[in-house]
């Protein structure tokens, strides 16, 4: 992941095993910065990084992602075209140089996602432990949350059609049909954004559309997102 140094450019990152061997890279250079949480999940983990950092943007970056100087230069060159911006999403590709998905999405991927660490703190915002690999039972869409929740507050929000880094790709629209996990995490989802109503009705329309370009069974798809509307507390 790491690029030659470059001014301005820093390296946080936040480690949540204590006992993990860390790569001597990561301890050798002045522009890594390491820190240990304790405690388990993907969000806890983003939200001791933002805290860790002292940037004016931040990107969110996971240890199977590959960057070129062009991508950093994407990031750098947007920012300074949109300053009034407090979040700027961007495109990400597959190793193979792909498109991740079709853009403009529907959703956003973290890693497509940078953003004024300032704008964040201010208005309180962070990664909601409830959602993301690793919380109790809603193991996805603390991006989609994430980003509801600064739409909510008010900030100023862009796609930038550029991309920015390149990612493995498989992810977990993938694996939807056979994940029971994902699923109710799917509803929970619905119900934080558009109200339990509005969520109710995504999921119906989530179910029909893998029974109808997947071939998917859609009553049990339907049962767990319609049980993770309920549950979320």
């Amino acid at each position: 992941m790491l690029l030659p140094e470059r001014d301005g450019i820093r390296y946080v990152v936040s480690v949540q095993q204590a006992g993990d061997s860390i790569p001597a890279i990561l301890t050798s250079r002045k522009d890594v910065t390491l820190g240990l949480v304790e405690g388990v999940g993907l969000s806890m983990n983003r939200n001791n990084a933002i805290m860790m950092s002292s940037a004016d943007i931040c990107l969110i970056a996971d240890d199977d992602n590959r960057y070129i100087k062009k991508h950093i230069d994407n990031i750098l060159q947007s920012w300074q075209d949109n300053p009034e911006a407090d979040i700027l999403t961007f495109q990400a590709e597959t190793y193979d140089g792909c498109p991740l998905h079709p853009y403009p999405a529907p959703y956003v991927c973290s890693v497509e996602i940078t953003f004024r660490r300032k704008s964040i703190i201010n208005h309180g915002i962070s990664f909601n432990t409830q959602f993301g690999l690793g919380s109790p039972l809603l193991c996805a869409g603390e991006e989609e949350v994430f980003i509801a929740d600064a739409r909510r507050a008010g900030l100023s929000i862009k796609f930038i059609s550029k991309t920015i880094v390149q990612t493995n790709a498989t992810t977990t629209s993938c694996r939807f049909i056979e994940n029971r996990q994902l699923q109710i995490t799917k509803g929970a989802t619905f119900r934080y954004i558009y109200g339990t109503c509005n969520a109710v009705l995504c999921s119906f329309k989530e179910a029909g559309w893998y029974l109808f370009h997947k071939g998917a069974n859609p009553f049990p798809i339907l049962f767990n997102m319609i049980r993770g509307i309920w549950i979320l507390r």
